[in-house]
C-alpha cells in the first residue's frame, strides 16, 4: 500500500487559476447567443441561475476535497468508497473526456483563422495541442505557471468586452417589462438556464490537483467556491453586454464575436479574441492534460491497465499517459474524424458519472469515519446528508431534462459504453490483476 504523502507545490492562487481556466471555456462565447435566442435579455439572469445550479451539482466535490487528499482524482474515492468495479467503470468513463482536447485545439485554430484567414485550422490545432502536451511533460509546477499567465490574459480579454460593452448598452437593457425580456416565457428561461448550466461545473476538476496542493483540505474547496464566484460575475456581465448592445434579433443564436465586432475598435477586437475565446480554450486545454491523465495514472498503478503506463519522468509527469492523451487528441484532427459526436457522448457519460461520484461522497462518512472527523467544514451529519441528497436530486433532474434534447442514438451508445466499461472492470477485477493502492490521505 502506498500513500500519496508529499509536500505540495500549488497554493490557493495557482489552484484558483487552474479552476478558472478549466471552467471558462469557449462555451461562454458560443452558448450565450443560443440562450439569448430562447430567453432574450433575461439571459444574464439565466446565467445566475445556471451558476447556482452548477454549484449544487459540484458541491459534493467541495465537501470531498475538504476531507481527504486524493491521488487519482474522483476515480480514487469512487473506487475506495463503492468498490473496485465501480471505480474501474467510473475511471474508464472519465477517460473519454480526453477526446475533448482535440475539440479545444480545433477551436483555437478556428478563432485564429477568423483573425488571420491564411492560418490553417488543423495545423494550428496540432501545434497548440503539441505545445500544451510539452508544457505538461515539464511537470505540474511549470504547467501551473503558464496557467497563471494565460488566466490573467483571459480575464483581461473578457474585461475589455465587458467594460466597453457596459458603456454601449441600449436603453431598456434592465427593463423587466420590456418585450425583449423573457422572450420565451418561463419555459424559454428554464431552457436557457439548462443550456448554460454545464458550462458552470468545470471548476470541480481541480480535485485532481489535490495531490500537489500545499493545503488541499482548505485550498481546493475554497478555490472551487471562489471560481464559482468569478464566473457568476464574469458570465453575468458578459450576458448583459451580449444581450444589451444590439437588438435581440441580431444577436440571438450568434457568438459573442458578432457583438464584439460592433462595439470594439479593431485593436480591441483583436485583444478580445486573443484574450477571450482563444485564452479560454488555451487554459482549458492546458489543464485538461493533467486532469484527464490523473485517473489514468492511478488506474495503471492499480492494475486496470499495464503498470508500465504509470511511469513518470524526472519531473513527475506520467509521460506515457500524457502521450496517449496527445495521440487521442491529435489523430482525430488529422484524419477528419467526426469527434463532435464522441465529445457529446463523453459529456453525457460525465454527467452520469457525477451521479456515481455523489453517491460515493454520501457514503464517505460511514466508509471512512476518520475522513469525516478530519473535515475542514464542520457541518453536522444531518445537514451534510440533506445537502448531498439535494445535490443528487438536482443532478438527476438536470440530466433527465437534458435527455429530452438528445438523439436516441446518442443515448443508446452511452448505455452501451457504460455497460462495456462495467463488464471490462468486472472481468479485470476477477483476473486478479487489480491490486489497488491506498491513493488517498487524510492530512
Amino acid at each position: 500500500m502506498e500513500s500519496t504523502s508529499g509536500k505540495g507545490t500549488l497554493g490557493f492562487r495557482e489552484l484558483l487559476s487552474l479552476a478558472v481556466g478549466q471552467v471558462i471555456g469557449a462555451g461562454v462565447v458560443t452558448l450565450v447567443g443560443q440562450a439569448i435566442g430562447v430567453t432574450g435579455r433575461s439571459v444574464w439572469l439565466a446565467y445566475v441561475f445556471a451558476v447556482v445550479l452548477g454549484l449544487c451539482i459540484i458541491f459534493p466535490y467541495i465537501m470531498l476535497s475538504s476531507m481527504i487528499r486524493v491521488n487519482g482524482g474522483n476515480y480514487t474515492f469512487v473506487a475506495t468508497i463503492l468498490g473496485e468495479r465501480w471505480g474501474g467503470m467510473y475511471g474508464m468513463a472519465f477517460t473519454l473526456n480526453s477526446f475533448a482536447c482535440g475539440m479545444f485545439g480545433l477551436g483555437l485554430g478556428t478563432y485564429l483563422n477568423a483573425l488571420f484567414p491564411s492560418v490553417n485550422i488543423k495545423i494550428t490545432a496540432v501545434i497548440a495541442i503539441t505545445l500544451f502536451w510539452i508544457a505538461n511533460m515539464l511537470g505540474v509546477k511549470f504547467m501551473a505557471k503558464i496557467q497563471n499567465v494565460m488566466s490573467a490574459c483571459l480575464l483581461v480579454g473578457l474585461a475589455v468586452f465587458i467594460v466597453v460593452g457596459l458603456f454601449n448598452l441600449r436603453p431598456g437593457t434592465f427593463d423587466f417589462s420590456s418585450p425583449e425580456f423573457f422572450t420565451g416565457g418561463a419555459s424559454g428561461f428554464f431552457n436557457g438556464t439548462l443550456l448554460l448550466v454545464f458550462s458552470c461545473t468545470g471548476q470541480s476538476f481541480i480535485v485532481a490537483f489535490s495531490k500537489e496542493a500545499k493545503n488541499p483540505r482548505r485550498d481546493v474547496p475554497f478555490a472551487i467556491i471562489a471560481a464559482s464566484g468569478v464566473i457568476l460575475v464574469v458570465y453575468g456581465l458578459i450576458a448583459v453586454v451580449a444581450s444589451g448592445v444590439l437588438p435581440i434579433d441580431q444577436v440571438a443564436g450568434k457568438p459573442l464575436t458578432l457583438a464584439a465586432g460592433q462595439i470594439l475598435s479593431r485593436p480591441l477586437y483583436y485583444a478580445f479574441i486573443i484574450g477571450g475565446p482563444i485564452m479560454a480554450l488555451a487554459t482549458t486545454l492546458n489543464s485538461s492534460f493533467t486532469v484527464f491523465s490523473r485517473p489514468f495514472h492511478q488506474m495503471a498503478r492499480d492494475g486496470w491497465f499495464s503498470k508500465k503506463m504509470a511511469v513518470t519522468n524526472n519531473l513527475g509527469a506520467p509521460y506515457i499517459l500524457l502521450t496517449v492523451i496527445y495521440i487521442i487528441s491529435v489523430v482525430p484532427v488529422l484524419l477528419n474524424f467526426s469527434i463532435s459526436t464522441i465529445t457529446s457522448n463523453s459529456i453525457l457519460i460525465s454527467r452520469i458519472s457525477d451521479v456515481v461520484a455523489i453517491v460515493a461522497v454520501i457514503c464517505l462518512p460511514k466508509r471512512i469515519p476518520d475522513a469525516w472527523e478530519n473535515r475542514y467544514f464542520k457541518i453536522s451529519k444531518p445537514a451534510f446528508y440533506a445537502l448531498m441528497i439535494f445535490c443528487l436530486c438536482v443532478t438527476l433532474f438536470v440530466i433527465g431534462l437534458s435527455l429530452r434534447n438528445l438523439k436516441p442514438t446518442l443515448v443508446i451508445v452511452t448505455v452501451v459504453l457504460i455497460t462495456l466499461f462495467f463488464i471490462y472492470s468486472t472481468l479485470r477485477q476477477k483476473s486478479g490483476k487489480v491490486q489497488m493502492e491506498k491513493s488517498y490521505e487524510l492530512q
